[in-house]
């Protein structure tokens, strides 16, 4: 009889923890009052990080002109949402600092897959009314968390997927339906475990299925459409097909146009997405 994944889950003894300065981030999104000061406060008690941040804002990712030696100067230089976005993806790529090195499949495609899909759901929040484009970007960069936990911790079943995927010629969302390891559910549990709002935990568990996400049925609709975006422009893993249709959910309101030019405006920037995020990511 198979063990539920929920079950499984909660008896691992090293599941990794929210980094406080994700949680403290995480907290900004929903204060009215987030400002530069407030979020060079919540970097500036963790060393590591702000050393992290500094090495990014230095790099050739961003070319700046003079050296930024303090998290206020990065703040000002790149921007609040900038720095803010790389809080939230440093943060969680610490959380995650375990061997996930896998031989069937490359992971660095998936966090990168990740990252395109934030900026993209970034973009087209900013035509959704209601929807804040830095929440959909911290959306966005969640949504799979699943897959990476699922490749921390179920190594032997991850291959065993992948090599059904090829065999087989079905998607990993179809291998996993069969094996009742779905990523979503791996996701939805680790939002709940650290404590994620109810929008970003429904948009974890919904994003394949955004029509049952209930109040929350247009954030999980932008980053299924956000995802397909990212897959149709080869920001995917080596497991995730760009040629299914891509599908726009009608509860948006969006138009095709808007769609295309947000498509048009990430290809323009994806080789400097992928340099640069690569170097945040994997430094």
């Amino acid at each position: 009889m198979n063990i539920p994944i929920g079950k499984r889950l909660e008896q691992l003894e090293d599941f990794p923890s929210l980094p406080q300065s994700l949680q403290h981030v995480l907290n900004e999104l929903d204060a009215h009052e987030s400002t530069a000061a407030s979020l060079e406060k919540i970097i500036g008690v963790d060393p590591m990080l702000t050393a992290r941040i500094l090495r990014v804002a230095n790099s050739a990712a961003y070319g700046v002109a003079h050296e930024i030696s303090s998290v206020a100067r990065a703040v000002m230089v790149l921007g609040f949402d900038e720095v803010r976005n790389l809080v939230v993806a440093l943060s969680l790529t610490s959380a995650f600092s375990g061997e996930l090195a896998m031989d069937e499949f490359d992971l660095g495609q998936l966090w990168l897959h990740l990252v395109g899909t934030a900026k993209a759901a970034q973009l087209l929040a900013m035509h959704v009314p209601g929807l804040k484009p830095d929440e959909m970007f911290t959306a966005g960069l969640i949504h799979d968390l699943g897959r990476v936990l699922a490749c921390l911790y179920f190594k032997a079943e991850m291959r065993e997927m992948a090599e059904a995927c090829r065999r087989e010629g079905i998607t990993m969302l179809e291998a996993e339906r069969s094996r009742e390891l779905a990523h979503t559910e791996i996701g939805a549990f680790l939002a709940v475990k650290w404590g994620f709002s109810d929008l970003l935990a429904s948009v974890v568990r919904y994003h394949h299925a955004p029509t049952t996400a209930g109040d929350h049925e247009r954030a999980a609709s932008l980053i299924f459409l956000a995802d397909g975006v990212a897959r149709k422009l080869g920001l995917a893993w080596s497991l995730s097909s760009g040629e299914e249709r891509l599908l726009v959910p009608k509860c948006l309101g969006l138009k095709g146009e808007t769609i295309k030019e947000v498509a048009r405006r990430l290809m323009e920037e994806k080789k400097d997405l992928v340099a640069g995020w690569s170097q945040i990511l994997f430094a």
